[in-house]
């Protein structure tokens, strides 16, 4: 513990350095902080086989799942490891559920750092909970500075991370801390090799680089322990009796700009019971916003006189992990760009979403439905055909730039959809995985 309080009083004389000078040398700070490691066995030579690690990922849901295949290759490469994974609370449960991480510490102010100092402060608490560890190895999937200065902090002899130059010109870097400021904080840069598009392929790159070999599985894949498949099988029981096919559908989600109008879900789902009156909807979800939206779906539902046999609304009523687990009883995902889509993708299950990215843009290789599109199970991605006026000019990586409100996605028709239904079950029945971004007025 002293090596601890006094690595952490080092820390708290350079900030009130830094609260006079109002500046911060990273250089300077790590040429201050070093002896301070030194004298407590932190800068020895990492053995050949690393006793202890750290994983520091730092977004949520979606990016998470894409980075399974390096929690199960980097435990496949030190079978021997103890293995801590820092990460934002939002995958959590996910996180706790995953077999081959051995320990897993939240990071609640993970995310969204502009201010320096307020990141040093809480780092400087934070990397307690690390430094016992004497971590050999940490391996920094950073999307903010606050990761990568998180795992200098953690004392790690050796920290594994894109050279963050590279990184920082893509969209995989967010937050305003320029790049020259955390970039010295890794000491084992590896290049950012700008062909690896794919979310899941950017993260495996800091392995194939760091081994010199190309990691050869490269699925992604969720968790889930057996009471909660109890738990689906228990709530789904009746219609899993009668072999009903089960369809997830997911409303809400973060980011209003991916949200098709519940509304039209409703109008959805009616036209699919007419053609296939045997089909059940799992309605799925968490949250505010997702309740919010379902109320919406249920209304209008109503009003279209749905089946009320034919629909369970389990919105706010699941953890992540039971959620992964009733999406496996599901033969299908159709909903928005979300965090249970990548759980579906994860599980190999076909996926119809409405997509806000206007087809009248070329795709390009930072643009969302690039990095994040499921690729292991066939998906069709449904998209307007141009850009309301107002986000013709100003186009973001999601093609819609208005953050705020439902906006371009409003423009897909829900006969689209009914034809991307049929669309995607073709592909299904052809065997073609991957995904395709079709523009609605092809369908119509």
């Amino acid at each position: 513990m002293r090596a601890i309080e006094d690595i952490q009083q080092g820390i708290a004389i350079y900030e009130e350095q830094i609260k006079q000078t109002k500046e911060f040398n990273t250089h300077d700070f790590i040429q201050y902080m070093e002896p301070y490691f030194v004298r407590y066995g932190d800068r020895t030579a990492m053995p050949e086989s690393p006793r202890n690690i750290l994983i520091i990922h730092d977004a949520g849901v979606g990016d998470f799942i894409n980075l399974s295949p390096c929690l199960r290759a980097i435990r496949e490469h030190y079978p021997m490891a103890h293995i801590v994974l820092v990460l934002f609370p939002r995958a959590l449960a996910l996180a706790e559920a995953c077999p081959y991480v051995d320990e897993v510490i939240p990071n609640l102010r993970q995310c969204w750092w502009d201010d320096f100092l307020s990141l040093y402060e809480w780092n400087q608490d934070f990397c307690a909970k690390l430094l016992p560890y004497h971590f050999d190895l940490a391996f920094v999937f950073p999307h903010y500075g606050s990761a990568v200065q998180l795992a200098y902090l953690s004392g790690a002899k050796e920290r594994v991370a894109y050279d963050i130059s590279r990184v920082q010109k893509s969209s995989f870097w967010h937050g305003d801390i320029p790049y020259d400021v955390v970039e010295p904080f890794i000491n084992r840069s590896v290049p950012y090799r700008s062909e690896n598009t794919h979310a899941t392929d950017r993260y495996l790159g800091v392995l194939d680089a760091f081994w010199g070999q190309k990691v050869k599985a490269r699925e992604t894949e969720v968790w889930c322990c057996p009471e909660d498949i109890n738990c689906a099988e228990e709530i789904l029981s009746d219609w899993l009796v009668e072999q009903y096919p089960l369809y997830a559908i997911v409303m809400g989600g973060e980011g209003a700009y991916k949200r098709w109008p519940p509304e039209k879900y409703a109008q959805l789902i009616r036209l699919l019971q007419e053609d296939y009156p045997v089909l059940r909807f799992v309605l799925l979800g968490g949250g505010a916003i997702d309740e919010r939206e379902v109320q919406r779906f249920l209304q209008v539902y109503g009003e279209l006189q749905g089946r009320t046999d034919a629909i369970r609304n389990l919105v706010g009523k699941l953890t992540y992990c039971e959620t992964v687990a009733v999406i496996d009883k599901c033969e299908a995902y159709i909903g928005n760009d979300t965090g249970n889509m990548h759980l579906a993708a994860a599980l190999d299950k076909p996926i119809l979403a409405p997509n806000c990215f206007p087809a009248e843009f070329p795709l390009g290789p930072d643009d969302i439905p690039t990095i994040f599109a499921p690729r292991q199970t066939p998906a069709v991605f449904i998209q307007p055909e141009k850009a309301l006026e107002d986000c013709k000019t100003k186009r973001s990586e999601y093609g819609c730039s208005n953050a705020k409100e439902a906006h371009c996605i409003v423009q897909i028709k829900v006969q689209a959809m009914r034809k991307g239904f049929d669309l995607l079950r073709a592909r299904c029945n052809s065997g073609q995985n991957g995904t395709i971004c079709v523009n609605q007025e092809t369908l119509l």
